[in-house]
């Protein structure tokens, strides 16, 4: 991505976030020193400095199915790599939320959180509190051909039996007729249910944060999770097709 303007702009965020860090850790040094904290006050501190230190401008990419949404994401963040990061072959489409963004303490990575995990009353920020719930795959940003491979992973699919597909909710009777499936004892579902991608970019490092979501008319596998995400979003782009327009 070459606009300094906006460049400019993430990193005017980026130094206004860190003096406001600075500021509060300053002051709540001060109270500290002169015996003027208490347990109420300093949980407050706490969590506005864990807020901030967590705080990203969230831009995502809308479209329906096979729009160019993430062919975009990638000739503005990867070009430089001479890969497509994301993958985006035809057929081969974004099958679940996926968030990039730059992790200063954990590094380059991918996680990915289970399709089971469906099947739990646990949310996603929650998930997110839990490394371990999620299968990791480190990112060696000197080889864009291991990273491209490592986000092949991203559109991974399996078979299960049908009774499985309709407990976690991946069944589509409609569907299944269209595509001449209804009477198949196994259906391939997404490996994933949300991806977490760490990466140096500049800006990612300056605290933008990318939102890749599934198509909007392919919204399958959780619809009510993308769609809930959108909201949190300082900026959304909706990429529309020009040969094909809204259907």
């Amino acid at each position: 991505m070459r606009n300094p303007e906006f460049k400019e702009q993430m990193h005017e965020y980026s130094q206004w976030r860190a003096k406001l860090i600075q500021a509060i850790e300053m002051y709540h040094e001060w109270r500290n020193r002169y015996g003027m904290s208490d347990p109420n006050s300093t949980d407050t501190i706490l969590n506005i400095l864990n807020g901030l230190q967590a705080d990203r401008v969230t831009l995502a990419f809308v479209a329906e199915f096979s729009r160019g949404k993430t062919e975009l994401i990638n000739a503005l963040f990867f070009a430089e790599t001479g890969v497509r990061l994301l993958p985006s072959s035809p057929g081969r489409t974004t099958m679940s939320p996926t968030e990039l963004f730059f992790d200063a303490d954990g590094g380059s990575y991918i996680r990915l959180l289970n399709i089971e995990s469906r099947l739990e009353d646990i949310s996603l920020n929650e998930f997110k509190k839990q490394p371990q719930r999620w299968h990791q795959i480190d990112l060696d940003c000197d080889s864009p051909t291991q990273m491209q491979e490592a986000f092949k992973e991203l559109i991974a699919t399996k078979q299960v039996e049908k009774a499985t597909a309709i407990k976690l909710g991946l069944w589509n009777e409609r569907d299944a007729a269209e595509q001449g499936t209804l009477d198949a004892e196994n259906v391939e579902i997404p490996c994933w249910r949300h991806a977490l991608i760490s990466f140096p970019h500049p800006l990612l490092q300056e605290g933008l944060c990318i939102l890749d979501t599934p198509g909007l008319n392919a919204l399958g596998t959780e619809p009510e999770l993308t769609l809930n995400m959108l909201p949190s979003a300082q900026a959304i782009v909706f990429v529309l097709a020009a040969d094909t327009g809204v259907t």
